[in-house]
């Protein structure tokens, strides 16, 4: 017997307005179900995401066959009022509806659209191995911008130096902890989205003889390191494995911190040797408009 399968082609793109979030989350976890990095989220992470990332449903595109969703780009925006810039959150696109350009499809529908509205830019990371999607997004007009690395591990122990107090700030001064980093962050570990995460997100800051030496800040529900940094006058005293034993002791383990530049091979040796392993690499790619 001979079975023929029909594909359903996808003419209809519209905003995600009026998706669900438990709609959207299971479109996302089929979608990212055979991804290079397996991702599985519930509704309640979702919902993390698009407060802490600021993703917008009526910026955001979606790939629909009659009222199923095939596929989806989700976008922030830096600005709720006059955005200008937008981040891809996550674009995924379900097995049964693939093959059919849908990423630049989705885009070449809303670019118009966005220009309209003011966007000037669209900024997202796409993983360095996962070809046919730089590709597409090459195709849609984006350029790569930096090469950036992720960790995972345990974290390894170490004696915490006497002189180090680490105490959990629920209103830390973000004027001055951001004078300590040495590299822009990519969207979800900026200042704006820590902050955004709110209560899903702890910030523990070190201190020394009174003043502050340094920060990390955690998603605690996933263990993500979002932003961790030392200020340069305290750098070599082991302020950063300090705070990096204390958000293990508090939380447990194994962490993730993501998007670290190429261009900071010291912040990486750091991490490696405090026992977080380079698991990928992605590109930080940017489409101007």
């Amino acid at each position: 017997m001979t079975y023929h399968f029909t594909m359903i082609f996808i003419q209809d793109f519209r905003t995600l307005e009026h998706v669900t979030t438990p709609q959207l989350c299971d479109t996302f976890n089929v979608a990212f179900s055979d991804y290079i990095v397996p991702l599985h989220l519930t509704p309640s992470i979702m919902e993390q995401k698009i407060q802490g990332e600021n993703l917008q449903r009526n910026f955001s595109i979606g790939a629909f066959a009659g009222n199923e969703l095939g596929g989806f780009i989700l976008h922030a925006v830096d600005h709720l009022t006059h955005p200008t810039v937008l981040y891809n959150g996550g674009t995924g696109v379900v097995p049964t509806y693939r093959g059919q350009h849908l990423v630049q499809k989705m885009y070449e529908r809303f670019i118009p659209v966005y220009q309209q509205r003011g966007i000037r830019k669209i900024v997202l990371e796409v993983i360095s191995t996962n070809l046919p999607a730089i590709k597409a997004y090459t195709n849609s007009g984006f350029q790569k911008a930096r090469f950036i690395h992720s960790f995972k591990g345990m974290v390894a122990t170490h004696k915490t130096p006497s002189n180090i107090t680490i105490q959990a700030n629920e209103t830390p001064d973000w004027a001055t902890l951001a004078t300590f980093m040495d590299m822009a962050p990519t969207w979800s570990n900026t200042v704006d989205s820590i902050q955004r995460e709110g209560v899903f997100t702890t910030t523990w800051e070190a201190a020394i003889n009174g003043e502050i030496a340094g920060y990390i800040s955690v998603h605690r529900d996933t263990r993500r390191i979002r932003n961790i940094a030392v200020n340069p006058r305290f750098r070599r005293q082991g302020v950063g494995s300090a705070l990096l034993q204390y958000a293990a002791d508090q939380l447990g383990g194994p962490f993730t911190i993501i998007n670290i530049d190429d261009h900071l091979p010291e912040i990486r040796t750091f991490l490696q040797q405090a026992g977080l392993a380079h698991y990928l690499s992605q590109y930080e790619m940017v489409l101007t408009l």
